[in-house]
């Protein structure tokens, strides 16, 4: 097993130490969860190859020079199979109603296509972004397909859509490697302050199926971790969560902190849901992002790539609207997308000296406007050019066995507006369990 291999010890020890040394962002590591990083790293290995890893290598260099056109390819991907959530999160894009996009179910002959492209880079896929995964009634059947191509695959679900023991077997046997389930609270009436419309006992009957399912298989995966945010309305019940997780027998229990709306810098907002007993689940500023540049370099563009269930193609999540994508699959691959003009003009405003000469979504990011780079140039004079969307329009060749949406009467032309957000949001269709 690879956890044994004296290289993989030494390499993350290298990892580790020469971050501290040579990150452009004061350490990439901390930009994951507490209880998650070492999990990342040896999962990394499981699927461990030398092209992967000096495609890393590569990657890793150019950052540090912030080369606008890249040899190389993204390592860590997101891909969401479909951004339908049926719940409501107040801190969430979807839960909010804030994201201009349509909504449905990636086609699987576009996610196999994807797959095949990126299987000798992707150290890890995560099959998920705004919508819940298990409303892809196939997602088991993309999974399988990822886990094929020796890709490391983890989704994130809220666990409120009712599972079948053969719908549990299905995802155990599909391979998927890492499943997080967010659960914010042990009693139905913290739980649905912020998973609204949520059901505590479905979520509950799920996870015990999924752990008596995988020991009835002998299967070490899914590692089943518990996700709870810890916030105003449930930190006293931190210590009664841990009681709970271990009578369920989920694999681990990740303590999270309060992850704000990109663009949000409400202090009332923070006064709600922060934390008061709690202040290791605090941050010095509470709207800071993990990632957050330091005034130098985002590296998400470089280092990360996110593609929407229609195909829209964005260095990051934040990114969240139609407007916002710096290209689309269904009409282009990731090599012609990976070094496209946006993706180079993206990468150039970290350059004092580069003048855009076109919109592009991270003008308006908060990580680039705190940065060094943006505090020299200055105001930038441009504007994002128009899209014309069919709101909740039906996407040919969707043939997933998702309900099919309901057409549109008519296109809606839609403008990023300066937050990056639309300023009208189109009313969205949402799926029900079933």
């Amino acid at each position: 097993m690879v956890r044994y291999n004296p290289f993989f010890w030494l390499l993350k020890a290298a990892i580790y130490v020469g971050e501290r040394w040579f990150q452009v962002n004061g350490g990439v590591i901390n930009s994951v969860a507490d209880g998650r990083r070492d999990q990342r790293f040896w999962l990394a290995t499981r699927y461990f190859s030398w092209r992967k890893f000096w495609n890393f290598i590569r990657v890793e260099i150019q950052l540090r020079f912030t080369r606008r056109i890249i040899w190389g390819s993204p390592y860590e991907w997101e891909i969401d199979t479909t951004n339908i959530c049926q719940l409501k999160c107040p801190l969430c894009h979807t839960g909010k109603g804030t994201i201009h996009r349509d909504q449905g179910v990636m086609d699987y002959g576009l996610f196999t296509k994807t797959i095949d492209q990126i299987k000798h880079s992707c150290m890890w896929l995560t099959l998920y972004s705004w919508g819940e995964p298990f409303l892809n009634r196939r997602i088991h059947e993309y999974i399988e397909y990822a886990h094929k191509q020796k890709i490391a695959t983890i989704i994130s679900s809220n666990l409120n859509k009712p599972l079948t023991p053969e719908m549990a077997e299905q995802v155990i046997r599909s391979g998927l490697d890492v499943m997080i389930v967010s659960l914010d609270g042990v009693t139905q009436d913290v739980y649905e302050i912020y998973r609204v419309s949520g059901h505590l006992d479905r979520v509950l009957d799920n996870l015990r199926l999924l752990v008596q399912m995988k020991r009835e298989l002998g299967s070490k995966t899914p590692h089943i971790e518990w996700q709870f945010i810890v916030m105003r309305q449930n930190e006293h019940q931190i210590d009664e969560a841990r009681g709970l997780a271990a009578e369920l027998g989920v694999d681990s229990l990740v303590f999270k902190k309060v992850d704000f709306p990109h663009g949000e810098d409400d202090p009332a907002e923070a006064e709600r849901w922060l934390p008061r007993q709690h202040p290791e689940y605090l941050r010095v500023d509470p709207f800071y992002k993990p990632y957050q540049e330091d005034g130098q370099v985002c590296w998400r563009l470089w280092r990360t790539a996110v593609i929407n269930w229609d195909g829209g193609f964005a260095p990051c999540c934040y990114l969240t609207d139609k407007t916002q994508d710096f290209g689309d699959l269904n009409e282009s691959s990731v090599k012609e997308v990976w070094n496209n003009a946006k993706y180079t003009t993206a990468r150039g405003l970290y350059k004092k000296d580069f003048i855009p000469e076109e919109w592009v979504g991270c003008l308006d990011c908060s990580v680039y406007l705190g940065s060094r780079a943006a505090r020299h140039r200055g105001p930038v004079d441009l504007q994002p050019q128009p899209v014309v969307l069919q709101i909740n329009g039906a996407k040919p060749g969707n043939r997933n066995g998702a309900k099919p949406g309901n057409q549109a009467p008519a296109s809606e032309t839609i403008y990023a507006p300066q937050n990056g957000q639309g300023a009208d949001q189109a009313e969205a269709k949402t799926e029900e369990p079933v």
